[in-house]
């Protein structure tokens, strides 16, 4: 690899408030006016992304697109190509072959290989190379080995195999696009820097990824990335905060802890007085101080550590928490819970949500006496209303508009707890909506308990979309608001935050991100390394671990203090656990060494709450449990008012 910087390949920093989707825009129009014949090409992590960069863009030289979205479409024209089939066995031979013998005797791979026995008549590898025509992205979590299924992880993985293997593909792909965004890179994998930047390295075509580190919030990339990103071009920086006044951008470039992207503010926002300055308020009871602020700062942006929470706190809390337990909403590449429940657009990708946002439009029309614009609503969605429903033409029509819309509404704003059921069912009963797509959801057995959910908790979701003031740590990181209410929460689900952890060791430790991420990369690659010469998972330490298994691992740990011996981070995040094992080496402290997440967990819980931090405009306010802090309160008080809060203990 070279040594020297890849002049066509630009690592844009992009902190937050830095408007990275206004410069996006800007250089994407200075490249079609220059360059009317290029294509180009700007890859997002999510659809909103996606759409919020596309709006008002209408040139069909630029396309936008997730990851998945992309890769399916570039390389699915190759699924039934010979060699590409080859190459497929090749790499998912052996998978294959451990399920067809299902030596573990799996209920669920058994009931899967009858199923194709069924089909087929019979079930062996020959049999599956034989019948196996092309290959297709099944939007799932996992594959379907023997149906040439790709799930979302091997879409990307299978994608650079092919990529790899034969260039003419790899060579497609800058012959086709003359400029390529990849947009949140910090948030991509190891997998897709590395299959783009191979693909650009020694081109014409430019690549740009743009992001910020300190905002990586998914646990996607793994650092293997680190060398590359070293020589690329920097000399594209955003250092201008459009966002957030002096007082509150100051903390942020303290938290950041890096002169190379430290931010200036905006002239806009110089003079701009906040109502209080950054404050810490230390809490008794989080619940009741929370009470208090909001009632005077009722347009406060409250930012909660689990959506779960968030949706809680607006009454739509069951909703999302069956919606999300639907397979299609768990894997976070695709179109999530939360996506589907905050998109009132036409867009919206999941069927009952989008026709119950139609439902509450048509209610707030009616109310109104708006016929014209609800008959719009019903002509703009085809797919979910009869054509005849949209015909008024004749005061019939608008009789019988008038009853259906009686029926549905007087139920829709009754204020008994009808469920979501009865609403779709009495659509269905008016003939307003086409039964084959109520009897799809009706029908399905994924949307049974979403149906249960009172209709209650959607008009709860839908009033608070007028003005969304509670939100997530690691929700959408465009959003701002003048006011932020940073709630300090721990979670030991997912995503891991160790939000008190990371403020102890804050406290008395002087950390960047630079510092904390490359200790977290090495320490994960010594965890890895150590367990793969083990020879077993983790998951079998109890029968495995003793004899020269035990030597190399005290032999192992003995290196790795030595190793970390001046690393504060390693003291106070994980020291205690090698210790406790060189003192008592048995299985129970043995699994406290393999434990990465009490690493990663203060490392996601700084990354969040820097990006919590950088969602306020003027007024920022962080709300502590005292009952969390009492062995270091002293400490973590000193550093709040170094970095420039005020402490109201």
């Amino acid at each position: 690899m070279a040594s020297t910087i890849v002049d066509n390949i630009y690592l844009v920093n992009a902190p937050a408030g830095s408007g990275k989707t206004t410069t996006i825009k800007a250089m994407i129009l200075h490249h079609t006016v220059e360059n009317p014949a290029d294509n180009i090409l700007c890859i997002t992590y999510t659809n909103r992304a996606a759409d919020e960069l596309k709006k008002d863009t209408k040139n069909p030289r630029v396309y936008y697109s997730t990851i998945h979205s992309f890769l399916h479409n570039f390389i699915s024209i190759y699924f039934s190509h010979p060699e590409v089939l080859e190459l497929y066995f090749e790499v998912y031979g052996d998978d294959i072959k451990r399920r067809i013998a299902n030596l573990e005797g799996n209920l669920s791979v058994e009931t899967s290989n009858q199923k194709y026995i069924d089909k087929f008549g019979t079930l062996n590898y020959e049999n599956i190379q034989q019948n196996l025509k092309s290959l297709y992205y099944n939007e799932l979590q996992f594959n379907s080995l023997y149906y040439g299924g790709l799930s979302h992880d091997d879409l990307i993985t299978f994608a650079k195999n092919v990529l790899e293997r034969f260039p003419v593909v790899k060579r497609r792909l800058t012959q086709k696009f003359q400029l390529i965004f990849l947009d949140e890179y910090q948030d991509s994998s190891a997998t897709v820097l590395k299959m783009f930047y191979e693909a650009v390295y020694g081109t014409s075509t430019k690549l740009y990824f743009l992001g910020d580190k300190m905002q990586q919030i998914y646990k996607n990339y793994d650092g293997t990335f680190e060398e590359e990103l070293s020589i690329l071009n920097k000399s594209i920086a955003l250092k201008t905060n459009h966002r957030s006044i002096p007082q509150v951008l100051d903390i942020l470039n303290k938290l950041y802890n890096n002169e190379l992207f430290k931010q200036e503010p905006s002239p806009q926002n110089m003079d701009l007085v906040p109502s209080h300055l950054p404050r810490v308020l230390v809490c008794d009871d989080i619940t009741k101080s929370l009470d208090i602020e909001k009632a005077k700062y009722p347009e406060a942006l409250l930012l909660f550590l689990l959506n779960q929470k968030r949706f809680d706190s607006i009454g739509a809390g069951n909703l999302y928490r069956k919606l999300s337990k639907m397979e299609k909403y768990s894997y976070i590449q695709q179109s999530s819970a939360l996506d589907v429940l905050i998109d009132q657009t036409n867009e919206n990708p999941d069927p009952l949500i989008k026709l119950l946002f139609a439902v509450n439009k048509i209610a707030e029309y009616y109310i109104n006496a708006n016929l014209g614009s609800i008959v719009q609503v019903l002509k703009k969605n085809p797919k979910m209303f009869d054509k005849a429903a949209c015909v008024v033409y004749q005061h019939e029509d608008k009789r019988r508009l008038k009853i259906n819309l009686d029926l549905i509404l007087d139920l829709y704003n009754d204020d008994n707890d009808f469920d979501i059921k009865s609403i779709i069912s009495i659509l269905k009963a008016t003939g307003l909506a086409k039964l084959d797509f109520i009897d799809a959801i009706l029908d399905s057995e994924e949307y049974s308990s979403v149906l249960e959910v009172e209709i209650s908790e959607f008009k709860a979701l839908a009033n608070y979309l007028k003005i969304p003031n509670v939100s997530t740590q690691h929700g959408v990181k465009g959003e701002s608001h003048k006011t932020v209410f940073f709630i300090a929460e721990d979670s030991n689900s997912t995503p891991v935050v160790h939000m008190y952890r990371f403020f102890k060791l804050w406290s008395y430790t002087d950390i960047s991100l630079n510092s904390f991420k490359s200790f977290y990369y090495e320490y994960v690659k010594w965890i890895n390394a150590t367990i793969h010469y083990l020879g077993f998972k983790l998951s079998d330490i109890n029968k495995t671990l003793h004899g020269q298994h035990q030597d190399y691992l005290v032999a192992k740990i003995k290196e790795l203090i030595e190793n970390f011996k001046d690393n504060m981070i390693f003291k106070e995040l994980c020291g205690k656990s090698y210790f406790d094992y060189l003192s008592k080496p048995n299985v129970t402290t043995a699994k406290g060494c393999f434990k990465e997440s009490q690493v990663y967990g203060a490392l996601c819980a700084y990354r969040l709450f820097y990006v919590g931090c950088s969602r306020a405009k003027r007024n920022l306010t962080i709300f502590i449990d005292k009952s969390k802090i009492d062995s270091y309160a002293v400490q973590l008080f000193k550093k709040f008012r170094e970095v420039g809060f005020e402490v109201e203990n």
